[in-house]
């Protein structure tokens, strides 16, 4: 997670986006429709690259807005003007008033934005808890209940990308409740994309979502370094970078989109000495390696915003 003051007002962020296009000679390119005031409507902006998210065959750019840092509308306003496509939320950000707040300002413009929510399962990951029959019927109310409060926090009919958030246990996510219960969810049309997400133990479990070939998306730690400490708690955690490298190949063979996360969280980085060390280099290099489909970037001021998207803009 980058720790930066937020410096930059959102006029300051449209100011300098719209001179950048200029520049680059692409003024001609409008931005989808903005929900801000006339004059900031005619802003154009660059599009950003955009890549299809394996089999969910959803569209997104390869910069997703992370809200989870973030309550202030202004701020997700400007990252649609800004060419960004999709929004990472979930049910316990904020509890849950962060997907309430993303859900207002996509309100008109909602075909054309992929929203990514998450919920936990609410289970213990003890084989024994998960297996018991008390545990199995809590953790299908949890699901019922999850999907139904997000929809109405959205304040939309459907979700593009719904997960499991920060899963750990192979076993557990694949439990046959767990895959009855997203099956049923995408059959009814309430999603239509479903995955999960982890903070740890990413090679096995994508290794499992690989051999099983159920899950669309899989979100997972990816950086430059192979390590993250996270910006909340400050839990540690590394892998080793050439399996899990390994395993996101053989993911995205069999059509799982893949999402990186924790891309700041390794720190800045530098391809060289030549060049100093930073955030918007770390975001360069997961866009060059190419590995994962995109990466979903916690954003939380208009300097990081403005940073992020010329990391994949050149």
């Amino acid at each position: 997670m980058k720790t930066q003051k937020a410096t930059m007002t959102r006029q300051e962020f449209l100011k300098k986006s719209s001179a950048a296009v200029l520049g680059l000679g692409l003024a001609g390119v409008a931005a989808s429709p903005s929900t801000g005031s006339p004059k900031e409507q005619e802003k154009s902006t660059a599009p950003l690259p955009a890549v299809i998210l394996g089999r969910s065959g959803l569209s997104v750019s390869v910069l997703g807005f992370g809200a989870s840092r973030t309550m202030e509308p202004e701020l997700v306003r400007a990252a649609l003007d800004g060419g960004i496509t999709w929004m990472d939320t979930g049910r316990s950000y904020f509890n849950g008033r962060n997907e309430i707040m993303v859900g207002k300002v996509v309100e008109g413009r909602r075909k054309n934005v992929v929203i990514q929510s998450k919920f936990r399962l609410g289970a213990d990951e003890s084989a024994g808890a998960v297996l018991s029959a008390e545990g199995v019927s809590r953790m299908k109310r949890t699901m019922d209940s999850a999907i139904e409060a997000s929809l109405k926090a959205l304040g939309t009919d459907y979700i593009d990308v719904w997960l499991i958030h920060g899963a750990s246990s192979p076993e557990l996510v694949h439990h046959e409740a767990v895959l009855e219960f997203f099956d049923r969810a995408k059959k009814s049309g309430k999603i239509r994309a479903h995955g999960f997400s982890t903070h740890s133990n990413q090679i096995e479990l994508l290794k499992e979502a690989t051999r099983r070939a159920f899950f669309d998306v899989v979100m997972a730690p990816y950086n430059h370094k192979g390590s993250y400490v996270h910006s909340n708690t400050g839990q540690y955690a590394e892998w080793d970078q050439q399996a899990l490298e390994a395993a996101m190949d053989e993911a995205k063979a069999k059509g799982i989109g893949l999402v990186a996360m924790k891309t700041c969280s390794g720190g800045p980085y530098a391809p060289d000495a030549t060049v100093a060390p930073s955030f918007e280099g770390a975001l360069r290099w997961l866009h060059v390696e190419g590995k994962a489909h995109a990466m979903a970037v916690a954003i939380a001021s208009f300097d990081q915003l403005e940073e992020d998207l010329r990391s994949v803009r050149k």
